[in-house]
């Protein structure tokens, strides 16, 4: 049976409609049953395409990621293009399944690499849960150790099944990858901003580029990302001088539009629905027994 995609374009802002191209293609978020989850209050998915699918096709698209440019500390420059859900097909960090990143932004002269959040925290390593064998494939320490599903010793399970997360992570963190680490500085949610950090780096190099890896999340107290933003915990540890993930709002972003753009009806608008969807998504999480996915 084909999904319902009325409820999902419901929840998402008129002007973005258009950036989905083939609304039954597109790379919808599925729970475990397989049902599309961008029709809930709560849609990370949903709120990225409010914000930058309106963005992908307004006629203020060049001028403002030129500001968003500035504002993350890479080069302005357009022409800019957008994709939503894009996945790097040119398997840069050697990943089995490619990082797929919430929206991707390229002008002439840098990329971004933007992972968006809304009432979730980051993703964790899976190394360290139970695999088939029923043990952990890591012990969640940076150290020489043997991974019990496939018998490879190395410092990190996915560097011993080729991934370069390694050949990248020096780059961009002060870290050593021939000296241990214990615990491993990119547990918990540290991971994801990791890899969006290091695949930003590994386009840059390949592409010839500026890039910097941003954390688009919605800004509000009740929500984790929101509060580790604000604390300045989005950021790995270990980090360089120069910031490795760049948080920004979706206020901010919108305020940027408002500030450089020339369709202030639609950024006012914009600013409108997201607002709304924020204190729907709270109020949801502050009724809830348990914290939203």
């Amino acid at each position: 049976m084909a999904d319902d995609l009325t409820p999902v374009r419901e929840n998402l802002f008129p002007a973005s409609h258009a950036a989905i191209g083939d609304w039954l293609i597109f790379p919808w978020h599925r729970d475990r049953a397989n049902r599309i989850q961008a029709h809930k209050a709560h849609s990370s998915q949903a709120i990225a395409i409010d914000v930058f699918g309106t963005l992908k096709m307004s006629t203020d698209r060049d001028r403002v990621l030129d500001a968003i440019a500035q504002h993350v500390g890479v080069a302005p420059g357009g022409p800019w293009s957008v994709t939503l859900e894009w996945t790097d097909k040119d398997r840069l960090l050697g990943e089995p399944r490619p990082t797929q990143v919430d929206a991707f932004a390229v002008g002439s002269m840098a990329a971004l690499v933007i992972e968006c959040k809304f009432t979730e925290p980051g993703g964790k390593c899976s190394q360290t849960a139970g695999s088939r064998t029923g043990k952990p494939q890591c012990n969640g320490s940076y150290t020489e150790q043997v991974n019990p599903s496939n018998g490879v010793c190395s410092r990190c399970a996915l560097a011993g099944k080729g991934i370069r997360y390694w050949d990248y992570i020096p780059k961009v963190f002060t870290l050593d990858p021939a000296a241990d680490h214990a615990p491993c500085p990119f547990a918990g949610d540290a991971y994801q901003w990791m890899r969006n950090a290091v695949l930003a780096a590994a386009i840059g190099e390949n592409r010839k580029l500026q890039a910097a890896a941003v954390a688009a999340f919605a800004d509000h107290p009740n929500f984790p990302t929101a509060r580790k933003a604000k604390l300045g915990l989005i950021d790995p540890r270990h980090c360089s001088s120069k910031a490795a993930v760049r948080p920004v709002s979706y206020q901010e972003i919108i305020n940027i539009a408002r500030q450089v753009g020339l369709d202030q009806e639609l950024w006012n608008d914009l600013s409108g629905w997201i607002t709304q969807k924020i204190a729907r998504a709270s109020s949801r999480r502050l009724a809830a027994s348990s914290p939203l996915d």
